[in-house]
């Protein structure tokens, strides 16, 4: 797509796929917060700031197509759902489907994102910035908080997958 000079700089609407893929993100983040707990305070005080920046950033340059932090945030949803594919086949759960079908709702959305027409003037007019900006860094900043939040795998349990193989 190319932008003239009259059209430079204007913004587009970003298309409800880029919403469909925020409130995915929540709900895969609740879910992970219910099955996991919540981190102490401590270690909530330090992880949640610092995700909920890392998360708005990348989350922002995916949305104003920045191609690098598109790759990275294409690259984890695609980790993410294989992840949650894997777990619910070893040991089914109501948490584990509901984490799946969010995943596999945020990627879906996302590839829909890169599609789009907003998506394709932002990639050529790097002076443009969509409308409803704010309101998506918002959602990411509470993704990664909500990411801050949940407790790590700690040693001893069940961190998920395991695959033995044995003759």
């Amino acid at each position: 797509m190319t932008v003239d000079a009259a059209t430079r700089g204007q913004t587009c609407t970003v298309p409800p796929s880029a919403w469909v893929l925020a409130w995915a993100s929540v709900v895969m983040q609740l879910v992970t917060l219910a099955d996991r707990g919540t981190a102490g305070e401590q270690s909530a005080l330090v992880s949640m700031p610092l995700a909920a920046l890392l998360v708005a950033y990348v989350s922002a340059g995916v949305i104003r197509a920045r191609m690098v932090r598109t790759w990275l945030a294409g690259i984890v949803l695609v980790l993410v759902v294989l992840a949650s594919v894997i777990d619910l086949v070893t040991g089914p759960s109501l948490t584990e489907l509901l984490g799946t079908g969010a995943a596999v709702v945020a990627l879906g959305a996302f590839v829909s994102y890169l599609r789009s027409d907003c998506f394709a003037r932002l990639r050529a007019d790097r002076d443009a910035s969509p409308a409803g900006l704010g309101g998506l860094v918002a959602l990411a900043a509470l993704v990664g908080a909500l990411g801050g939040l949940t407790a790590p795998v700690e040693p001893g349990q069940e961190p998920g997958v395991h695959l033995r193989i044995q003759p």
